[in-house]
């Protein structure tokens, strides 16, 4: 029994915080375009988070509709002329310059100006991304942050290119064929996409500089062998020193300055991932869907709520900064995937009215826009499933 008890309390930490994690950036993301659209006088009809059976829901004077969905999986703002919840068609189709004008005074949607659907669109990636912004700046301010830890390696494998090449534990990486490496993180990187490639390492040992030669060798995928293109060097990292371990504290200008940074190395990482996997040197299993978010936003609440000596309120205030930190992550991720050229999401709408504006004003014929919506889904269908299945396989890695 009282493992079970224990299971059930795992289950219901994993599921809330999913679902708070989930929320707060689906609102956020939601309520950018629901406030330029309202800064526009766009006629709104519904602002849901969750799809599904209305679990709660009301009406505000300006009649929109606002209201909690059984699935917790996104969320939209529908306007008034809205053929369905993802803005891909007006209800009718107006070509009549006279009545498109009226529409447009009634604030119907699909009628507005190139220039006020564009910004109503990008409303929500842009939000997402202030967010993250302000979430990582306030955790700054408020936990402080530690010193730049420089690439320091701490151990080095055994057999491994790292050996091979002469590395030490306590060598700091400085540069990789003349590149600067600031810390570990960009060291991985590097050391990532050049399998089987020699590189020339600048370390810095005992106060001097050394000169080396390193080449990472392929690591192993899944299945044990070989993974095509990514490399692996055998160290681990960075070693921190006693003096590294202070806290610094940061105004809040400071702080939003460094909100900003973390949220680009975000989107930079992120744009870099994307482009290895379309260039073949990465494989695309770090795509996470529900399942791997369930377990990391599971993961984080567990670890914050089970910090051993800690009173209920420095547990639940860890939890919220925790929180606060992988709300601000995937508000990152939101935001960016939102952005990409694919009918559906608001950066396939961004392109068709790009091509509108190309076309003198001219959208495309409702068929070609439907069929682009059609291939849109599949697309986000296909990503679905196989985000579900690197869940899966990280989940059950013997499955």
């Amino acid at each position: 029994m009282p493992d079970l008890l224990q299971s059930v309390q795992t289950m219901l930490v994993y599921a809330a915080s999913f679902v708070v994690v989930l929320s707060v950036v689906v609102f956020v993301h939601e309520f950018g375009h629901f406030q330029v659209a309202r800064w526009r006088k766009v006629a709104i009809d519904t602002f849901s988070i969750g799809f599904g059976k209305t679990l709660l829901g009301w009406r505000d004077r300006q009649g929109v509709h606002w209201k909690i969905g059984a699935l917790p999986l996104g969320g939209y703002v529908k306007f008034a002329d809205d053929a369905d919840a993802m803005s891909s068609a007006p209800q009718e189709r107006i070509d009549d310059p006279a009545a498109r004008a009226e529409a447009r005074r009634k604030g119907l949607f699909h009628a507005q100006s190139l220039t006020t659907r564009s910004l109503v669109v990008a409303a929500g990636p842009v939000a997402n991304f202030i967010f993250a912004i302000l979430a990582f700046g306030a955790l700054t301010l408020i936990v402080g942050r530690t010193p730049p830890i420089p690439a320091r390696v701490a151990e080095v494998s055994a057999g491994s290119a790292a050996e091979a090449g002469g590395l030490q534990s306590g060598d700091v990486i400085r540069s990789i064929n003349g590149r600067a490496i600031a810390d570990f993180i960009e060291l991985q990187a590097v050391i990532s996409r050049s399998a089987n490639q020699r590189l020339e390492v600048q370390v810095e040992r005992s106060g001097e500089l050394v000169s080396l030669t390193v080449t990472p060798r392929p690591s192993p995928g899944g299945d044990g062998r070989p993974r095509a293109g990514r490399g692996m060097l055998g160290v681990t990292g960075p070693l921190v020193l006693e003096n590294e371990r202070v806290l610094q504290r940061y105004g809040v200008i400071e702080s939003i300055g460094w909100g900003a940074r973390d949220t680009w190395e975000i989107i930079a990482q992120t744009g870099k991932y994307i482009g290895a996997i379309f260039a073949g040197r990465e494989s695309g299993d770090q795509i996470a869907g529900p399942l791997g978010i369930i377990n990391v936003s599971g993961q984080v609440a567990s670890n914050a709520l089970t910090v051993p000596e800690a009173t209920l309120g420095e547990r639940l205030q860890t939890l919220g900064l925790a929180l606060l930190r992988l709300a601000a992550i995937l508000s990152v991720a939101v935001g960016f995937v939102n952005l990409l050229p694919i009918p559906i999401l608001d950066g396939g709408h961004l392109l068709f009215y790009a091509i509108e504006a190309v076309r003198g004003g001219k959208p495309l014929p409702p068929a070609a826009q439907e069929w682009a919506y059609r291939a849109g889904f599949a697309v986000m269908a296909s990503l679905f499933l196989f985000a579900t299945w690197n869940d899966i396989t990280r989940l059950l890695p013997g499955s």
